[in-house]
């Protein structure tokens, strides 16, 4: 009886655990986790799904700091076919910091650092074209703790649709 006692009770335990991790509800698609932007083609890949998918918006982070002035040649292709689809790109200064008349003044990429023809004619990936049509993208600016300002993350967002 000493014996049986503790089984019993040790197999309710973990019946009634294993049922609460079944009855546990999957994330749901707002709660994905951000992608991280890696420099490899997989990244295109993974970006286009996630714009193609719900929820409305895509978070990019970034593992190392990048600057407004040196936003990787990848992303800034991404950036210049939401613009040439009839997207905006937008600039969202660090939090504390005035916001200047026009934000993307800050960055010279838009059209600028990186050039819109050449990039353009790099990216006739159609995947791409069609992943970035329809959406905003939103440049997330912070500062490192040397006070340098890096791009914390950006933000696609889908656009609304007109009426």
């Amino acid at each position: 009886m000493r014996i049986v006692l503790p089984v019993i009770v040790a197999g309710a335990l973990l019946g009634g655990i294993g049922a609460a991790w079944a009855q546990a509800p999957e994330p749901s698609a707002a709660a994905r986790p951000a992608l991280t932007f890696l420099d490899l083609p997989r990244f295109d890949k993974d970006l286009a799904q996630a714009l193609s998918a719900e929820p409305s918006e895509a978070v990019v982070g970034f593992y190392g700091k990048v600057t407004p002035n040196e936003v990787p040649v990848r992303l800034q292709k991404w950036l210049t076919a939401i613009e040439q689809s009839g997207g905006r790109v937008e600039v969202s200064p660090p939090p504390g910091d005035v916001a200047p008349r026009n934000p993307v003044l800050l960055l010279g990429l838009v059209s600028g650092l990186w050039s819109a023809m050449k990039t353009w004619g790099e990216i006739q990936d159609a995947q791409m074209l069609k992943a970035a049509s329809g959406h905003h993208a939103r440049l997330m600016l912070n500062k490192s703790e040397g006070g340098e300002v890096i791009i914390e993350r950006v933000v696609f967002e889908k656009a609304p649709r007109k009426p």
